[in-house]
């Protein structure tokens, strides 16, 4: 096992089909396939590399930015932040940054770059993360690999500063 995969286990997804413009490869352990839609680390087609983005820090596991106003100022955050956190559970804080690079999702992604910039001169990268209303999530087409379990969003979102939050209803009211 990888440094933080106890804490963060390595996920593999589906690429959304909006994104899907030109031949689609799959990472297939680096070993890369025309896709053939298994679900897998990392996607790569027209110099996009798709992959799963892991936590900066081990402390949090999920990220929202209510009405996705990244600008918002809220009052119960230190400065204001616009961005909720929701710790893990049993952690009082954010942690430090880990070590990511070195999990399999973060290797799998690099290779996804320099895949893309290897065929098409240049990349950007993209894919599902633990945001709220994460479409990749939203669609249910992110899972763990090693249990399949397909990842869902939180009932209630816990912030680490506001409390219990339940997302739904603000995200209802904002529509």
């Amino acid at each position: 096992m990888k440094i933080g995969e106890d804490v963060v286990p390595v996920y593999e997804f589906r690429p959304l089909q909006k994104h899907c413009q030109g031949e689609m490869f799959r990472f297939n352990l680096g070993d890369w396939i025309p896709d053939d839609g298994e679900h897998d680390l990392a996607f790569v087609s027209c110099g996009t590399a798709y992959y799963f983005h892991v936590p900066n820090r081990l402390g949090i596991i999920w990220s929202w930015v209510a009405n996705g106003r990244w600008g918002a100022h809220v009052a119960e955050h230190p400065g204001g932040n616009a961005w909720h956190r929701m710790l893990r559970d049993g952690e009082t804080e954010w942690g430090d940054t880990w070590q990511k690079y070195y999990h399999e999702n973060e290797i799998a992604g690099k290779k996804a770059m320099e895949f893309a910039i290897k065929n098409r001169c240049s990349a950007n990268g993209t894919g599902p993360e633990f945001h709220i209303n994460d479409p990749y999530i939203a669609s249910g087409l992110v899972r763990e690999r090693d249990t399949k379990e397909i990842v869902k969003f939180p009932d209630i979102f816990n912030c680490m500063y506001c409390g219990e939050i339940d997302w739904r209803k603000v995200e209802a009211v904002s529509k």
